[in-house]
């Protein structure tokens, strides 16, 4: 690729035309020659890349690559043009600089142009916008150097490949993480481990104090001293809670700016925080028309959870609830408290989710988080102005009824049902396992 400066030296063998045709063809001919010549001696420099910041969905991230070039082609008066851009993958976008003042802004589609003086080399860098769960792909960096004459560009490639693991639910996390911090979510985590009421263990005797219940007196306790004892109770500890993730078709739908799977991985990781925090051991079912992952119920730290789910992705087929519930049955024996992640449609399309649900009733405490679809309820609650209009809201309300039809069933034969929006899923899946481990239910 030619230089404005080879460009110029064309023009003027065009010029020279005027006086004879032969001698611009010859000049033209050796202007590209050596300009040809010239971008094949341009130097490769030496490449870096860096990934800088907090790496969940919707995050965004500094992107910085260091440019300089080898030993031999360093010296104080080496000015060099550098044009650097690299191949970016699906599920990411590439925001203008916003950072240190040092650093060149390269977030245009044909990257930043660039001296490079001296040995001291130069750092283009662009922010991006991560969209989507899973490993996003940084590729090869791409660079056009000028060559030493200043005639030719010479295009070069540097192999590169940063993979970005973008864990979903961080944001949340963090987020539930600080409201927990707040007196009034006290309620909701430790304080809750001891009223009365809200637990099935004993734990320890105290003096009655005001506004205790009176049901709490140990009157037997009470007899052998001067003043009343009442009983505290604390909520259960290492019991097991399972989280099982439909990976099927209605979860691949798209709400808002997320996968409704994105919302229910999102809600899944802070029960297994708070699931921490009451004491209580974690397992892992992730299925579609086949089983996509198992773990066993264990102490699992959040990250090895979160990097786990990471990789996960929907897929439009339908998903196996038969298949799935004759894993959970056979691969977590010891009663458990299993969270099942899906939607409902209705009785009859849902029906292998209602029959699984209520039979694992048997052994373990099923709970259903149905995540519901506000375009669904918009359309319904919307006045029709047309025929189709029309048509659409009431297709929508028997939708709607079916699928709360199909949940009352669930409640009717045991099952712990969630129904909430995408997003308030987490708060009403905590509130849930919180009522559990409150009553006793486990």
């Amino acid at each position: 690729m030619l230089t404005r400066r080879a460009g110029t030296l064309l023009v003027l063998s065009a010029l020279v035309s005027a006086v004879s045709v032969s001698w611009a063809v010859v000049l033209g001919v050796a202007v590209l020659v050596v300009a040809a010549v010239d971008g094949r001696r341009a130097p490769t420099p030496t490449v870096g890349r860096r990934v800088v910041g907090d790496r969940s969905l919707n995050a965004v991230v500094d992107v910085v690559v260091d440019v300089a070039f080898p030993e031999g082609e360093r010296t104080e008066r080496t000015l060099r043009t550098v044009r650097v851009t690299d191949d970016l993958g699906s599920g990411m976008e590439r925001l203008p600089w916003g950072g240190d003042d040092t650093v060149v802004d390269a977030s245009s589609p044909t990257g930043a142009m660039v001296e490079v003086v001296g040995d001291t080399g130069t750092r283009v860098g662009y922010r991006l916008a991560l969209r989507k769960r899973g490993d996003l792909l940084l590729g090869d960096v791409h660079l056009r150097v000028m060559g030493p004459l200043g005639l030719g560009w010479g295009p070069k490639r540097v192999p590169m490949e940063d993979r970005i693991r973008v864990q979903p639910g961080m944001e949340e996390l963090r987020r539930e993480r600080m409201a927990a911090l707040r007196p009034h979510m006290l309620m909701a985590g430790l304080r809750r481990l001891r009223r009365f009421g809200e637990g099935t263990e004993f734990e320890s005797l105290r003096e009655y104090g005001r506004g205790d219940d009176p049901r709490t007196i140990d009157w037997k306790a009470s007899a052998r001293r001067t003043d009343l004892l009442v009983r505290n109770y604390q909520v259960e500890r290492n019991q097991s809670v399972v989280l099982a993730l439909d990976a099927g078709r209605l979860m691949r739908e798209w709400i808002h700016d997320r996968e409704r799977l994105d919302f229910a991985i999102s809600a899944a990781l802070l029960v297994a925080e708070r699931a921490r925090v009451f004491g209580d051991r974690v397992g892992l079912l992730v299925f579609d028309d086949r089983v996509r992952l198992v773990r066993p119920v264990s102490r699992m730290d959040l990250g090895e959870l979160s990097d786990a789910l990471a990789g996960i992705e929907s897929r439009l087929v339908e998903p196996n609830y038969p298949m799935a519930f004759a894993t959970l049955k056979r691969t977590f024996r010891k009663r458990s408290l299993v969270i099942l992640f899906s939607d409902i449609i209705d009785a009859a399309a849902s029906r292998a989710l209602v029959q699984g649900a209520v039979s694992t009733a048997a052994r373990h405490l099923p709970m259903v988080v149905a995540l519901r679809n506000p375009e669904v309820e918009e359309v319904a609650s919307r006045p029709g102005r047309t025929e189709a209009d029309v048509f659409r809201q009431a297709a929508a309300e028997e939708l709607l009824e079916a699928r709360a039809g199909a949940l009352q069933s669930m409640r009717r034969s045991g099952v712990q049902v969630v129904d909430a929006l995408p997003g308030a899923a987490c708060h009403a899946t905590l509130a849930k396992y919180a009522e559990v481990k409150r009553r006793g239910l486990l």
